[in-house]
């Protein structure tokens, strides 16, 4: 058995290096959906078995979100409303069911991306054919050999396998890669305001952790403000190495943080996300970048348009790691820094 499922890693890696050679067609389906979606059409999918799963997967990654806090995409799985399935597979036949999809809500400038292992499944095929009659460009996931899918297609991605299993798994690594470029391309670009926490937004007595010590720093409220007036996201980015040492648990680092989340909503201001490094070594503990790239990942943050704040060096040197073009020490006591040192946060121009 261990010889067995090393060989079937070796098989998965390999198929893996393989597909980068579908590199052409995939950009070319990342930006038919991309220019879709930018013209207020839709990404509709279709597949059965295994393959209706990854189409409801890819809708969900588009409507949803894969990686990125986003507005919604328009996207759509034709495999997932038994009513329409079972009424036009009983009265049209099993073969019709996604084809009168694509006839019912499918217009011109839309895309159809039809998955099947084989290449070969009718009822994919049929709803291939409509949507190219209707002006909907067209994108198959199949294997090695395409099938009939592969003619009749604008685009094709046969991944290079012929095994029903192998076929499946690469069908999802390039849908996530797809998703994850249409994502990346639409999504609205955040300017963002990186605040540390203990000595920036509240008053630092040691590893703070308690709620009777949370006491705010003079002006950072009117900062938040300002900021929001300004379209700026709020964001805290801060070391809490308190955890690894023993001095205070993860979940009263949390609670913490709610605590003071909501005394932040009770002001008008939204924190939009909170990022803690609870460890003494690790990548995200600050002068590393981790933290503020994680931030950047997740909500599309354009980092020469944002602004950091924190009260030792090591803040602005980690926010300078991370692209951020504009950070500010709050200090009356350092002469020196890669930052602009201030003494009120009042100073902070956006």
């Amino acid at each position: 058995m261990f010889e067995q499922i090393n060989k079937d890693f070796e098989t998965i890696s390999q198929n893996f290096i393989k597909i980068k050679e579908l590199t052409p067609q995939i950009q070319k389906v990342c930006e038919l959906c991309i220019e879709s979606l930018k013209k207020g059409g839709k990404v509709m999918f279709c597949g059965n078995g295994g393959s209706a799963a990854d189409s409801q997967h890819l809708a969900a990654e588009l409507v949803g979100r894969y990686k990125m806090n986003r507005p919604a995409l328009n996207s759509v799985a034709l495999t997932t409303d038994t009513s329409i399935l079972t009424a036009v597979g009983n009265d049209f036949g099993y073969d019709t069911i996604f084809e009168r999809q694509v006839e019912g809500i499918g217009k011109k400038g839309d895309i159809l991306v039809g998955l099947s292992t084989s290449g070969n499944s009718k009822n994919v095929i049929l709803a291939i054919e409509k949507a190219r009659t209707m002006g909907i460009k067209t994108v198959s996931f199949t294997g090695q050999k395409g099938g009939k899918m592969k003619e009749i297609s604008d685009v094709t991605i046969n991944v290079p396998s012929d095994t029903t299993n192998h076929i499946q798994e690469m069908h999802i690594a390039v849908g996530h890669i797809i998703c994850g470029h249409i994502e990346k391309s639409l999504a609205p670009k955040v300017k963002a305001l990186f605040l540390d926490r203990d000595g920036t937004i509240n008053v630092d007595y040691g590893f703070t952790y308690k709620k009777e010590k949370l006491d705010f720093i003079e002006g950072i409220f009117d900062l938040c403000k300002r900021a929001q007036e300004k379209q700026y996201k709020i964001f805290v980015i801060s070391n809490q190495s308190g955890v690894d040492r023993g001095y205070f648990t993860l979940e009263q680092m949390q609670e913490f943080n709610s605590y003071m989340k909501e005394e932040f909503k009770k002001q008008g201001i939204e924190i939009t996300d909170i990022y803690c490094c609870p460890y003494l070594e690790h990548p995200d503990r600050k002068p590393l970048p981790g933290m503020f790239l994680k931030a950047k990942e997740r909500y599309n943050i354009d980092m020469d348009s944002s602004v950091a704040v924190g009260d030792k060096e090591r803040d602005v040197e980690a926010a300078l790691n991370a692209g951020v073009k504009k950070a500010y020490l709050f200090s009356d006591s350092i002469k020196e820094s890669k930052g602009k040192i201030i003494k009120k946060l009042t100073d902070i121009r956006f």
